[in-house]
Parts: structure tokens; sequence; C-alpha cells
């Protein structure tokens, strides 16, 4: 029978939300709260006053995720009485928990030792919220490892090789592949990290077709991807496709590891993943459009400026050769002497125009330079050559733009500048680049002798430069202005909206 201390004391403990159980110096379970009997789904009266360790080997380690590590640990507790312990413990019977565990001992007033205290702590909740949280974090670091390789990269191998390594580092793949849809059922190889480029292992064309959009399997199963085997012979891959905007299949990744972990197992994660890898390829596609469709404009341009240009000096050096024989057969020197200096002036003059021609080739956009310092390269060089002094003038801060807007607002200050020495007969030239929040405008005036816009025929090299501003123009999404008169001078004005 009970005393009422005894009764009390009992009840303290029933009514405390964590599970509370202790022995005694014999290893005898004397306390047993209710809280331990939810927890473990045990009655207490079959483990009160019985021996502990034979508690946990026939009743309470069967209920726990890995009972052999649990009796391993308490019995080493048993040996060791008076060693203090926290640890968890994973609970499957009677339903999951994660449990905090305290383990120590209990000492009287005297300071002689009675036993040894376990109190369970259920902390489920909060693990599941921390464990919540860290895979979202970690499904956002790869996420944006996946985006960041979309806004650093132009070209089609720029953006694999890019896109491949930091998933696979994010990932912590032992190797991966990245191929690109070329054909109608044939991918190309187009980057791969973590393995020998000299291996014959690798096909450089695939000819798949996936059961499902995200496919994973052991390196030794019979699948599409067998060659993986013969590179590594244990192991987990994982393929996932990407779709252009008609949902055709424009890309597949194969990522590879040693051991699974939990997040190569989330379908939703690689479908977002998949996505932003075909944004990507969709978009280093459309740069290559636009690279071949900027060197078919260049081509357009040099071509005209070679016919109305180069060409045409050629004829008029042959005609006054021609003139040049003629009179020096008839005796007359001061005419020959005449038009061959004539002629020398021509040379003179072509050999400017090739200068600039390669000058406007060679002068370009790189990725360590802005809008400003390209355009102020070019200025340098063409003040070298022609007899027209230019000047930069800045306004606001050059805000990021994308190479291809960069590359057509310097080639329309080139075609610009060109028309000013080749026609204006201007000493003086401004360039003048004003930022804002809104728009960029860009104006090139010069102080030559104009011309009347109307009176431009369609065939010569003035109209078509100016044909081929404007085309750059639309493709900025801008306005580009030409306004002039003879005697007054010409000043060009571009308007480009931001983020058009």
């Amino acid at each position: 029978m009970l005393v009422p201390l005894e009764l009390r004391l009992k009840s303290v403990l029933d009514s405390i939300d964590d599970a509370i159980l202790m022995i005694n110096n014999d290893l005898k379970v004397v306390i047993c709260n209710k809280q331990f009997e939810n927890f473990f789904g045990l009655s207490a009266s079959t483990i009160l006053y019985q021996d502990k360790r034979k508690a946990i080997t026939e009743q309470i380690k069967w209920r726990v995720q890995n009972p052999d590590e649990f009796e391993k640990r308490l019995f080493w507790l048993y040996d060791h009485f008076e060693v203090v312990s926290n640890d968890e413990v994973e609970v499957v019977i009677p339903r999951r928990r994660i449990l905090k565990r305290f383990s120590g001992p209990v000492y009287d007033d005297e300071g002689q030792l009675l036993g040894r205290v376990e109190v369970y702590s259920d902390i489920t909740n909060e693990v599941e919220l921390t464990r919540g949280l860290k895979e979202k974090n970690t499904q956002l670091f790869i996420l944006n490892a996946a985006a960041t390789s979309i806004s650093q990269s132009f070209t089609m191998q720029n953006f694999c090789d890019t896109f491949l390594r930091r998933l696979a580092q994010a990932l912590e793949a032992q190797f991966g592949l990245l191929y690109v849809k070329t054909s109608k059922d044939n991918f190309s190889l187009i980057s791969q990290i973590g393995l020998d480029p000299k291996s014959t292992y690798i096909p450089n064309q695939l000819n798949v077709h996936l059961p499902e959009k995200y496919y994973r399997g052991h390196t030794s199963e019979k699948s599409e991807f067998k060659f993986l085997h013969k590179i590594l012979d244990s192991g987990y891959f994982l393929a996932f496709q990407s779709y252009n905007n008609q949902g055709i299949s424009s890309g597949l990744c194969i990522l590879v590891w040693r051991n699974l972990d939990e997040v190569i197992l989330n379908k939703s994660l690689f479908d977002s993943i998949s996505i932003q890898m075909g944004i990507g390829i969709n978009n280093a596609l459309l740069y290559n459009e636009a690279m071949r469709s900027a060197i078919l404009q260049e081509r357009d341009r040099l071509a005209m400026e070679m016919h109305d240009g180069l060409a045409q000096t050629l004829s008029y050096l042959g005609l006054g050769l021609d003139s040049a024989k003629l009179r020096l057969k008839n005796g007359n020197f001061e005419g020959c002497a005449q038009v061959l200096d004539e002629l020398r002036e021509v040379v003179d003059n072509s050999y400017q125009n090739v200068r600039e021609a390669i000058i406007g080739l060679r002068v370009d956009v790189n990725q360590d330079e802005n809008l400003v310092d390209g355009i102020k390269r070019y200025i340098r060089e063409f003040n070298k050559l022609s007899n027209v002094n230019v000047t930069l003038n800045t306004e606001g801060e050059c805000p990021h733009l994308k190479f291809e807007d960069q590359l057509h607002i310097i080639r329309i200050v080139q075609e610009s500048l060109a028309n000013v020495r080749r026609h204006s007969k201007a000493s003086l030239a401004c360039v003048t680049i004003t930022f804002s929040e809104e728009d960029i405008v860009i104006t090139i005036s010069d102080n030559g002798q104009g011309f009347n816009k109307e009176e431009v025929s369609t065939d010569s090299i003035l109209h078509q430069g100016m044909r081929i501003m404007n085309q750059r123009a639309r493709a900025l999404k801008g306005q580009l202005d030409i306004q002039t008169e003879e005697g007054q001078g010409t000043t060009i004005c571009l308007k480009i909206p931001l983020y058009h």
C-alpha cells in the first residue's frame, strides 16, 4: 500500500510531459511514469521492479529505430553509473517520435548514489521543423546554383559547363554529363565533369527514350545508360530532361553518385531544375541565333562597303592609271603628275576606310568591360586614324546590359562616326551618353556640312549604313532619330528603354 507522499509523487510524475524512468543500484526499475507508457507503448506494470537490462532486451529496444545501438548505449551507461549523457532516440512503436534523452546518476542529500534516472522529451516537432528548413535551404541552394548559370552564361558551351559544374557541386555528385538535342532523335554531348575527357566509355551521341521525365536507377542495371557501369560499377544515377516551349525535349542531364541522399529523391526539385535547364538551353540557342543574325548583318555591311568603297576605288584607280598613261604618252607630264596626285589622295582615303573597318571589327565588348569602356576604346582608335576630333561625355551610372545589346549600341556609334569622317567634312564630333532609371540616350553630333535626307540614294553606302542602324535600334526596342540640314551639321539620337 503506497503512502500518501508516494501517491503525491506519482501524481506529480504522471502530470509531467516528459517520460521519466528510474533504476536503483541493482538496475531494478523503481519509477516509471505514465508518459513513458505513452512514448514506448508499454504498461508500467510490465517493467516496474524488473531488471532494466532484461526489459530492454525483451521489450523496449524493439520499439526504437536502431535497437542494437539503443541497447548497447544503455548497457554501457549502466556499467558507468556516474556518467551524464544526452542523446536522441527515435521511437517507431507505437508511433514515430523523436525523443531527447537525458541519463544521469541520482544522489541523496548525503551524496550516496541511489541509481540512475532517464528523462525522455518529445522533440519530434522541433526536429521535423529543423529538418524541413534544412531541406528547403538545400533545395534553394541547388536551385540558385542552377538559376545563376542562366544569368551568367551566353553561349551553349558556356551555359552547359557552368550549369553542370554548379549542379554537380551543389548535389555532391561523383560525375555528370550534359547532352543537348541536336536532331529529332539524337542528343550530343556538350559538357562533362568529374571524368577523364579522353574516356572511351562516354558516348558523344545518345539516342534514348526515357520512360519518364525523371528517371533513376543503379549503374549495374540494364537501362538506357548501361555505359555508366563501365565508369562506376556500383553507384546510382539520375537522368532528367528539359523541354522547350513546344514541349519537345531539348536537353538531357545525367548525374551519378556512389550513395543516394534523400534530396536526390525529391522529384519536384528536379522538375524545377529541369525548367531552369530548359530556359538556359533555349537562351543559348537564341543567343546563337542573335549572333548569327549579327554576323550576317556585319557581312551585309562589309559587302556594301567593299562594293561602294573598295570596288569603286579600284575601278577609279584603273581609269586614272589609263589617263596618266595616255598623258605620259602624249608628253603631258604636268597633267600626268596631276592625275597621279589625285590617285594618291584616293589611295590614302581608301587606306583610311580599310583601317576604319578593321578597327570596327576589332573593337568589341568583353566580359570585363561595360558599354562606356568599349566606346572609349573605339573613340581612342578613331581619333588616331581620323582628322575629326571626337570627344565623349557621359552622365549617370552605366547599368548592366546584355552582351548583344552592348554590341548593337557600339555598332551604331561606329557607323555614325564613320559617316562623319566619310561624308560630313567635320572637324569636331561629340558623343554624349546619358543614363537614367528609365532609358539610355546617346547622341552623336558634328559640325559638318549636313545633308538632305530626301536626296540620299537608296544604293549609297550612307543609306545602307542608316538602314543597318535603324535595324539595330529596332532590335533594342529603341528609337533612332537623325536631325540634319545642309550646312547645319548632323545630330543622331538613339533612345533605348531599359529592361526592354
